[in-house]
């Protein structure tokens, strides 16, 4: 973490404060049991491309230490950060409204989606990015249930073939139940 954004960090409204929002207002304390109550991971991202949030647990103390750093940071090889780089230019420049990327370690059982949308401002100027990290699989599993339908695969799709494979993988080391 940067000695800017530590400095920041330090004088920020905290615990009892209260923070104004656009229709109503909240303590700190309660925006960020608020927010540590979603089911994702959530991170944000200001309109010059910094790292500015990221959702943890209640009690938990853990400030990453590329916050205030920019996107592209969070890359961890070259593709990544070619990949975040592009990301942050098609949202801020209104040329997608949002991307989504699956886990390539996902299983027919767990399906993480990486999920980027742009933030607007009341004038409708690009403010941010907004990424949250979700199993969407509980949502498929729920929705099979209430509406009575099945998931069947589709031999003609080679997307599916990754994730079939980890499943096995998944299956037999038992992984997913550590």
């Amino acid at each position: 973490m940067n000695e800017k954004w530590k400095k920041k960090l330090a004088n920020a409204a905290n615990n009892d404060d209260y923070v104004k929002l656009n229709t109503g207002l909240m303590r700190v304390s309660d925006l960020n049991n608020y927010l540590s109550s979603f089911p994702s991971n959530l991170l944000a991202f200001n309109k010059l491309g910094k790292f500015t949030y990221y959702k943890q647990l209640p009690g938990m103390n853990y400030n990453p230490p590329e916050l205030g750093e920019n996107i592209i940071s969070l890359g961890k090889t070259e593709q990544e950060k070619k990949q975040l780089e592009e990301v942050f230019h098609k949202l801020s420049t209104g040329r997608e409204k949002e991307f989504r990327f699956a886990d390539q370690t996902n299983t027919q059982k767990r399906f993480m989606v990486d999920s980027y949308r742009a933030v607007f401002d009341k004038n409708h100027q690009f403010s941010g990015i907004n990424e949250s990290i979700q199993d969407i699989y509980p949502l498929v599993e729920y929705y099979l249930k209430e509406t009575g339908q099945k998931l069947v695969d589709d031999p003609n799709n080679p997307n599916g073939e990754v994730y079939r494979k980890n499943q096995e993988i998944d299956a037999e080391s038992g992984a997913s139940e550590l």
